[in-house]
């Protein structure tokens, strides 16, 4: 409880900073996008599980030179991550007959987060590009699990660590002048959790620790940017006519 106060707080915080971000020197970002994520670990191969990127940040620039610039911002997002699976098999064993059995089934695993990533930008002001790096704290406040098609209750989840530190690369480019379209790239610094899996037809039993992987797909609004002066067109300079 008392570290969704805190996360609560810091929100309000950034959302004051973006508000009144034309009266300050930093920038201010109102950010909405997707995430294709997986979770490393879990038997389950692809970015199949859809979630929402939403939310604010600021961001505080430092000039460079006169076409590029370093920029360290703070975002506070709602996070969406998992895991998806379909045509999901699960072999079953039948004791009493000692045949195998093949059935179909949907795997879904469906992690909400509050994120608050820190992130270094290098940018070129001409060409819109902007490149950077930084880490993320994520915290769970909700999740839920269905296996074989059955949701699970929170007794028979093996328990996830609700704290998540994660590393990011983030590339932007502007679409029109304060717009730009992003994409991040962000992976878990520390497992979620550690689970056993029986042995099928397919696989032996093993043990896997299990790691978010996400891809995201957003874009961003940024408050207090000067807007790009278009290039003026070059007058033609009518020759002289000879006779």
């Amino acid at each position: 409880m008392v570290a969704h106060k805190k996360v609560v707080i810091l929100f309000c915080l950034c959302l004051s900073a973006v508000i009144f971000a034309d009266a300050q020197v930093f920038k201010g970002e109102i950010i909405g996008g997707f995430n294709l994520t997986q979770v490393d670990g879990d038997q389950h191969i692809g970015y199949r599980k859809f979630g929402a990127h939403a939310g604010v940040g600021v961001m505080f620039p430092f000039q460079l030179k006169e076409s590029h610039s370093l920029a360290l911002s703070m975002e506070i997002l709602f996070n969406q991550k998992g895991a998806r699976k379909r045509n999901y098999y699960y072999n079953v064993s039948n004791a009493g007959a000692g045949i195998d059995t093949i059935h179909q089934f949907e795997y879904l695993l469906r992690l909400n987060y509050i994120s608050v990533p820190v992130i270094f930008h290098y940018a070129e002001e001409r060409s819109g590009l902007t490149f950077g790096v930084g880490f993320a704290y994520n915290r769970m406040f909700s999740v839920k699990e269905w296996e074989y098609d059955v949701l699970q209750t929170y007794d028979t989840v093996s328990r996830l660590n609700p704290n998540e530190f994660s590393v990011l690369a983030d590339a932007r480019i502007r679409i029109w002048q304060q717009l730009k379209f992003g994409f991040r790239f962000e992976y878990s610094m520390f497992s979620l959790r550690t689970r056993t899996f029986p042995r099928t037809i397919y696989k032996p039993a093993e043990i896997r620790k299990q790691r978010n992987n996400s891809l995201c797909f957003y874009l961003v609004y940024m408050l207090n940017e000067k807007k790009v002066d278009k290039p003026k067109k070059r007058e033609k300079i009518e020759k002289p006519y000879y006779y």
